[in-house]
């Protein structure tokens, strides 16, 4: 069983540093407020507890990606923007559409929410 290491605040003020004070996942702006520390190969999946293997992200990004991979986390954004760009499509499109005398327009209701 691995030892957890233990990471000083120096690497990790060198680490928010060396990213700009900016979210290595969005890119956004960080504040202390809105920094989290996350591992990119959560430990839960074998990623070690050291420097090499942490980023700064968003708190709120930090929890959506929860135990996930990073390329698994990616892959599931694209999802989502694939699903929601497809949504609202369709949902331009039937608006768009004239209904006819006595029809009934009805909006189309996600299946699954997020």
């Amino acid at each position: 069983m691995q030892t957890k290491r233990s990471v000083t605040t120096s690497q990790i003020k060198k680490l928010i540093e060396s990213q700009n004070y900016r979210c290595a996942l969005t890119n956004r702006q960080l504040t202390p407020e809105t920094a989290s520390l996350d591992h990119k190969h959560p430990i839960s999946r074998g990623g070690t507890h050291e420097v090499g293997n942490l980023w700064v992200v968003e708190h709120f990004v930090n929890t959506a990606k929860g135990s996930l991979t990073v390329e698994e986390f990616v892959s599931m954004c694209r999802d989502v923007v694939r699903h929601q760009e497809a949504t609202t499509t369709l949902k331009d499109n039937e608006s768009m559409k004239v209904p006819h005398k006595g029809a009934e327009h009805t909006s189309m209701t996600p299946l699954v929410s997020v």
